[in-house]
């Protein structure tokens, strides 16, 4: 709770306390672009270890100074491409600063969350729990003196203490690996590697091709269109990040509800426990992404002021992809269990290809049409059209299992109650034109949950029962 309430201020207000959208832009288009490269580093490996290690802790010694080692060089590889790219790019050399800096930051992130899967898997969680809240604190304090302490904001300050937060937490990490898990780094064993990165890869293609199509949008507008149109963008997307800060429930619960519903139980109860968890999920993501949508222009003008006022349209367009990403979560989770990772892995190739095929074609087409904004607008929508055709190829790969009358009788309801709410607020601004728009948001925000439950969209008392089960903790014989 504490880092995710760091994370959601410095989130929220970043943007106002740069003050121009391209000063944003440089910096999200740095953050972006190398978040996109360095993904290659994950191997898809903390996912092994939560596996593995629970069961075979010596085990980590076998493969994983072979892996910092691999690591190592491949970041050296990545960070001399990533200059060479953005020097025949025509980088100014803040922009080359800043994606230095942010690739360093992103291996020393990738290493750390390798190291807390380790103690995860061990059940040792205490000392991370405090490591993480230091780093945050570190990283929040950096940001805001970068921001406020010199004349103008320091963009290098920012990615720095982002770096140094990601090297203390790595550090501490792998004190406390030692510690509790006997970690030893001195074992290059680069034939445990190997069998490792293969036992992996499925699970790591997935990854590297679903961040690419998940973040790919905003480096691509700040190359194809410019760092103006990039800050607009980047201030619609943050509400993304937002919206999807809940997203380790996916690791914490539903996997291990999965599992032990098709290991434990029978292949029926697995089938209903599916049905049941995306129904809880859109039950919950559609009325999100209702209320972004709905509430774009006063969110962007409370937290990012008048400057990116343009963005309010990419940020409506994008709304629904919050709910096409949960429900894509909780599907490929039930498709990996069922063995079936490499037909997620296609799905997130097709995704990419999609993804960056729309993007080439429409950014600058976009911004033609409709002017300021208009870049992310078209970023937004094929980011729509890629989470969408994840979404329903992942339903298709599932088969009608996952949804049953119920579902589709919910599903229903849920849109109608929708279209009311959006109808009434339409209604409101029409009959009250001067009405405070907090107070508007917060009448359809009553309606929406009367017209739910009135209507039967939501079912409280099952919700209730189904997720005191999700949470339940098996008991060990």
């Amino acid at each position: 709770m504490v880092t995710w309430g760091i994370s959601l201020l410095i989130l929220l207000f970043l943007p106002r306390w740069l003050g121009q959208p391209e000063l944003f832009g440089i910096l999200k288009t740095a953050d972006e672009l190398t978040a996109v490269c360095f993904v290659a580093l994950s191997f898809g490996l903390d996912i092994y270890i939560r596996k593995e290690i629970p069961v075979r802790p010596e085990h980590a010694n076998e493969f994983f100074g072979a892996v910092m080692l691999f690591r190592l060089g491949l970041t050296l590889l990545l960070l001399g491409g990533l200059a060479g790219f953005v020097w025949l790019k025509g980088a100014n050399p803040l922009e080359m600063r800043l994606t230095l800096l942010f690739g360093v930051a992103q291996s020393f992130s990738i290493i750390k969350e390798s190291l807390a899967a380790l103690l995860h898997a061990r059940g040792t969680v205490d000392g991370l729990s405090i490591n993480n809240i230091a780093g945050k604190i570190l990283w929040g304090g950096g940001v805001l003196a970068s921001v406020f302490v010199w004349e103008r904001p320091f963009l290098e300050g920012i990615a720095l203490a982002l770096l140094l937060s990601k090297f203390l937490e790595s550090l501490g990490c792998f004190w406390l690996a030692r510690k509790h898990v006997g970690l030893r780094l001195v074992n290059l064993r680069f034939g445990a590697l190997k069998m490792v990165l293969f036992s992996c890869l499925p699970l790591y293609l997935n990854q590297v091709f679903y961040t690419i199509y998940n973040k790919v949008d905003l480096p691509l507008l700040g190359f194809l269109v410019g760092n103006q149109e990039a800050g607009l963008y980047g201030e619609a997307a943050k509400w993304a990040n937002i919206a999807l800060l809940m997203t380790p429930f996916f690791g914490w619960v539903v996997v291990p509800l999965f599992s032990r519903a098709r290991h434990q139980r029978s292949p029926e109860e697995f089938n209903q426990v599916l049905r049941r968890m995306l129904e809880l999920v859109l039950t919950i993501a559609i009325p999100i992404s209702l209320f972004i949508a709905l509430g774009a222009d006063f969110l962007i003008s409370k937290t990012a002021g008048a400057p990116y006022a343009e963005a309010a349209l990419a940020m409506r367009i994008r709304a629904p992809v919050y709910t096409f990403m949960y429900v894509s979560m909780v599907s490929s989770m039930a498709l990996i269990l069922e063995e079936r990772a490499w037909t997620v892995v296609r799905i997130s190739a097709a995704g990419l290809a999609l993804n960056l095929l729309l993007n080439v074609v429409f950014l600058k087409t976009a911004l033609e049409w409709l002017g300021p904004g208009g870049g992310g607008a078209g970023a937004a929508l094929v980011q729509i059209c890629t989470e969408g055709g994840v979404m329903l190829a992942m339903f298709a790969s599932l088969g009608r299992r996952c949804f049953d009358k119920r579902s589709a009788g919910v599903l229903l309801r849920t849109g109608l109650v929708c279209f009311l709410v959006v109808g009434l607020h339409q209604c409101l601004l029409l009959a009250f034109p001067t009405l405070s728009v907090l107070y508007l948001l917060s009448v359809d925000v009553l309606a929406y949950f009367f017209l739910a439950v009135l209507l039967g969209a939501v079912h409280l008392r099952e919700m209730y029962g189904f997720t005191r089960m999700a949470f339940k903790k098996e008991r060990v014989a």
